[in-house]
């Protein structure tokens, strides 16, 4: 990369120095842009793909609870307190 002098308040800068500045700066903004717009279309392909994934689940019920298998017991709990039950400290 080129390196440049500061000049006085009396000199003029050379006109190739502007160029190269300008050259460098829209090359700098042009990198900049590509990679923001890859990762945009990266993140818009992910965002495809997740959503094109989700119409081919299986639809299962708003509030379908999985039935245990056969031969499966269950125990029900009751939810009256007793006196027993609260510890003291």
């Amino acid at each position: 990369m080129f390196i440049f002098q500061q000049v006085g308040p009396q000199q003029k800068i050379p006109f190739t120095t502007k160029l190269a500045l300008v050259f460098w700066i829209i090359l700098g903004l042009a990198i900049l842009s590509f990679f923001a717009f890859s990762i945009f279309i990266i993140a818009l392909m992910v965002g495809v793909v997740l959503f094109a994934s989700q119409l081919f689940q299986k639809r299962k019920g708003p509030n379908s609870i999985p039935k245990p298998p056969p031969g499966f017991q269950t125990r029900t709990y009751s939810r009256h307190a007793k006196d027993d039950d609260v510890i003291d400290i």
